[in-house]
């Protein structure tokens, strides 16, 4: 093939190399049936944790409604690069910490930027891309983050003054929507698929252990920024033992962080139906594994964003951060006690007993067996 013959505009066209249709099924470029043309380049710049990049996923589906044909290059953090695998919507994901992404914001046009927080890191990126129009959040040439409408003027304010966080009652999903210049009709659920292999390796996993009775997933953990995001090691002990007189087996669910509880979880709850999901699982593994789940136990972290993406109904566990923002999408319970100190955001707090620790064990069972009682999806 010469090359004026090779159709640039195409989104499989890989430069240093074959693109997918001709290795896999020897097309060539003139008269390839595959042609798919780009229309629209679309950048959107996402760092922070993990639950967070993943439930801006939820976004996608607007994304290519408004610029049909749109190739979607997404920025985000190395941590979080792995929740792309897969992912149907997302064309290519650059990481921050790499010399290559900047030159590539520099030298690259695009229509339009999508910055979704006011996140300085963030900002910069968005700024500092090339494009035709930017939505969201800038960074200007003094360090100010600029907001960039109505919609970015609110989350900014919200997330500068602990009232205005406490008293929001919307969602996320309906607040950046307003960001980013969406209609909130259009956010789905977030978007991470496993892959066939980790499908067949979850339930073959799961398949192995002989669980009895509905299979319930239990996050452990929360992460380390907020400490009373987590469930209290003794009350996830009592639940153990609750889920098991109640019929039910659980799996652990967690991180490399999670390793030690999850033992100490294990010890406590020896002879009973509880098993360990693993620790170092993959993204995709571990939404396999909440596949297998007939419903998950977690505080506000990224297996809320999982459950949402897997359709799986989420029992969520609420004290420092804002119950209002997170979506179930109808499939799910909501769970805080009566404190007025709720959506603290505070790293930690003096108060005893604290806001998880006032969760009590048998009122999580019955949001478990209320989601049980949900039809499947």
């Amino acid at each position: 093939m010469k090359p004026e013959d090779l159709r640039s505009d195409c989104r499989h066209v890989r430069w240093d190399r074959p693109c997918a249709p001709h290795k896999l099924r020897g097309r060539t470029c003139g008269g390839c049936p595959e042609y798919d043309q780009v229309r629209h380049r679309v950048l959107m710049v996402k760092l922070a944790a993990t639950g967070d990049v993943l439930r801006t996923t939820a976004f996608l589906p607007a994304i290519h409604a408004t610029w049909p044909g749109a190739r979607v290059t997404w920025v985000t953090r190395p941590a979080a690069a792995g929740l792309f695998r897969g992912n149907p919507f997302v064309d290519e994901v650059l990481v921050t910490d790499d010399a290559v992404t900047a030159a590539r914001l520099q030298t690259e046009d695009f229509d339009v930027v999508l910055c979704p927080d006011a996140d300085p890191d963030a900002a910069a990126l968005a700024a500092m891309a090339r494009a035709k129009e930017r939505r969201g959040f800038v960074r200007d040439s003094v360090g100010r983050v600029v907001p960039l409408g109505s919609g970015a003027e609110a989350w900014l304010a919200m997330g500068v003054d602990d009232v205005k966080k406490r008293q929001n009652r919307e969602t996320y999903q309906t607040l950046v929507a307003r960001v980013l210049g969406f209609d909130p009709g259009q956010v789905t659920e977030p978007v991470l698929e496993p892959s066939p292999a980790e499908v067949a390796s979850a339930r073959e996993f799961v398949h192995g252990l002989g669980a009895r009775g509905p299979l319930v997933g239990l996050n452990t953990g929360a992460g380390g920024r907020w400490e009373y995001k987590r469930w209290t090691d003794a009350h996830q002990q009592t639940f153990l033992r609750l889920c098991a007189d109640a019929g039910m087996s659980v799996l652990l669910l967690g991180g490399p962080e999670e390793v030690q509880r999850h033992r100490e979880l294990l010890a406590a709850s020896a002879g009973l139906p509880v098993y360990d999901g693993g620790n170092r699982n993959s993204y995709g593994r571990f939404a396999a594994l909440i596949d297998q789940c007939r419903a998950v136990v977690t505080s506000d972290s990224l297996a809320v964003h999982v459950a949402a993406a897997r359709k799986v109904p989420a029992v969520v566990l609420f004290g420092p951060t804002s119950l209002h923002e997170i979506e179930l999408y109808g499939r799910g319970r909501k769970l805080a006690p009566e404190l007025d100190c709720l959506c603290c955001y505070l790293p930690r707090c003096d108060r005893q007993p604290h806001c998880q620790a006032l969760i009590e064990p048998k009122d999580v069972l019955t949001a478990v067996q209320e989601c049980l009682a949900l039809p499947v999806s």
